[in-house]
């Protein structure tokens, strides 16, 4: 006897899902994606800063204390914005602008052997070395190990110690050695390997009171710099905001993806930069309040000031509002997390999609197995898939070569199996 065979094929029901992206974060209804050379805007998922090119490689260093200037770094000798040069044997740690009581600028450039104060294209001793230094209370301090040393008030120069004059102190070394020293709010705060110390000055050297502060262990050397009304610095779990009185771990996007190996940093505006490898590209991590974004450079040493220069593969490069990377690999990427888009975990048949935004891109879709599949095509667009994406969650890479590409949100076209 032969039985008739029927085949029953599931049930389908056609689904329409708008998801919006959150880049290196989490926002309620949205699908977390990393992107690399994108950022994170009123408007929606743009292009990030793009360089362009200064001619061959220069490095800098920024003075710190009364004005903020470069000096260009140069083999043997140190550059003034002038033109004035300046000879040293090793490269300078740090620069210091000291105004005078007569309104002139005085330079002052430290080592590790000594201080040095910057005249009519020479340098003159002016004290001992150490590791950083700062302009604070009309004088200027250096550390040096545990000990912190200081100069004559309105004398940068003059070291000779006395009760009113120069003077110095030795810290207790259960927190380290001093890694970096500021001036912020009245106060001289130091970064220390294992905690922040506050030094109030008032004016009297026989004032000086100093305070532990508590602070993450294996703050990152050369991290350190004032960011619009806060310090940021970098340590080993992350990066830290500090205000004068605590410090505050941020949510900074793209961190936990990060190889932040003896970093370059620097800060321009309101933004802090470093450098990083990000799945095993060279880049740099931009951080703007708590947004983060990765500018796909490969720097190797970045220069804060009016604006942010970074030297790579033997060029210098300036960064500018917006603009695909300058070097090498042209596109603009961004990877979204496997998701369910808030549907059940039934199989599902995913057919198209549709990009809230501008540019043109080209969207891989990829479910738990199988080929992913590809389409090519403009923001606005429906897309189709030349066959559906199988599976049950699915994750999205975008990829651009439009500087003016946005993205707000996606539009899906899929199919869900029924329950039974």
């Amino acid at each position: 006897m032969i039985y008739e065979k029927t085949l029953k094929t599931p049930t389908l029901s056609r689904r329409s899902i708008r998801c919006e992206i959150c880049l290196f974060g989490e926002k309620n209804g949205a699908i977390s994606a990393y992107g690399l050379h994108f950022k994170q805007s009123a408007k929606g998922i743009v292009c990030a800063e793009g360089a362009i090119s200064l001619g061959a490689e220069k490095k800098f260093l920024l003075t710190s204390g009364h004005a903020a200037e470069r000096f260009e770094r140069t083999d043997g000798a140190l550059l003034s914005p002038s033109g004035t040069r300046y000879p040293f044997a090793q490269t300078p740690l740090s620069l210091f602008c000291f105004i005078t009581k007569t309104g002139e600028k005085e330079y002052y450039a430290l080592t590790e052997s000594g201080c040095y104060k910057l005249g009519a294209g020479s340098a003159e001793e002016a004290g001992g070395g150490g590791s950083c230094g700062a302009v604070h209370a009309e004088r200027l301090f250096v550390a040096d190990g545990y000990r912190l040393r200081w100069s004559a008030p309105l004398e940068p120069q003059n070291s000779q110690e006395g009760t009113q004059t120069a003077g110095h102190t030795d810290l207790p070394s259960a927190d380290g050695e001093v890694l970096a020293m500021l001036s912020f709010r009245d106060t001289l705060y130091l970064f220390r390997e294992r905690g922040i110390a506050s030094l109030g000055v008032r004016g009297d050297a026989l004032a000086f009171t100093a305070s532990h502060i508590s602070a993450p262990h294996g703050i990152v050397k050369g991290s350190v710099h004032r960011c619009g009304e806060s310090i940021l610095f970098l340590a080993e779990n992350g990066l830290y905001s500090f205000d004068g009185k605590s410090c505050k771990r941020l949510n900074a996007g793209g961190f936990s993806e990060l190889d932040l190996s003896n970093p370059s940093t620097a800060v321009c505006g309101e933004s802090y930069f470093a450098t990083a490898v990000f799945s095993g590209e060279k880049c740099i991590w931009c951080i703007n309040g708590e947004e983060g974004h990765l500018i796909r450079a490969r720097a190797e040493e970045l220069f804060g000031g009016e604006d942010l220069l970074f030297t790579a593969e033997g060029e210098l490069f300036r960064l500018t509002e917006r603009g695909l990377p300058a070097m090498r690999r042209k596109e603009c990427v961004l990877k979204t997390e496997r998701s369910l888009f808030g549907l059940s975990a039934r199989r599902k048949f995913l057919d198209g999609i549709l990009i809230e935004g501008r540019g043109h891109f080209r969207v891989e879709a990829r479910g738990e197995r199988g080929l992913p599949r590809a389409v090519f095509g403009r923001a606005g667009d429906r897309l189709r898939f030349p066959l559906p994406v199988r599976g049950t969650s699915f994750s999205f890479e975008l990829k651009t070569l439009d500087e003016d590409a946005c993205v707000k949100a996606v539009v899906l076209d899929l199919r869900e199996e029924a329950a039974w």
